[in-house]
């Protein structure tokens, strides 16, 4: 079983500071609006970047599907392409496929953009499981 201070301490205390783009909300929309893009995006606030430590056995499998040990989890959700998540809403993230442009945290089904600075964390992937 997970313990609360395990969780009180992944959600609420400091972790490394991570910058993420410094546009408005509204100027982030409107670059992010005018990109080529192939899939949903979400722009978040208030994030954080969660390294995902795991057993070697899904570590491999992970990584054979082009996926990488972490994922994100964003306290605020401001805008979703397909309006799957409310505005001030969080948001759990699948496995990282690629990071780009500083603040653009790709998965398999969605851009996520990160707004303002966040945090990195590592936590168990069991953790991610039990919490979200």
């Amino acid at each position: 079983m997970i313990d609360l201070d395990t969780i009180v301490r992944l959600l609420y205390f400091p972790g490394a500071p991570m910058p993420g783009c410094e546009l408005t909300d509204d100027d982030a929309l409107a670059w992010i609006s005018n990109q080529i893009l192939l899939k949903p995006y979400c722009l978040v606030r208030d994030w954080i970047w969660l390294d995902l430590t795991m057993p070697d056995s899904v570590l491999q499998e992970l990584k054979e599907s082009g996926r990488k040990p972490a994922m994100l989890y964003a306290k605020q959700v401001i805008f979703d392409s397909k309006r799957r998540f409310e505005p001030g809403c969080w948001v759990r993230s699948t496995p990282l496929v690629s990071f780009s442009e500083k603040c653009l945290f790709e998965t398999a089904n969605t851009l996520y953009v990160l707004l303002g600075s966040g945090s990195r964390k590592t936590t168990e992937l069991s953790t991610i499981n039990r919490i979200f």
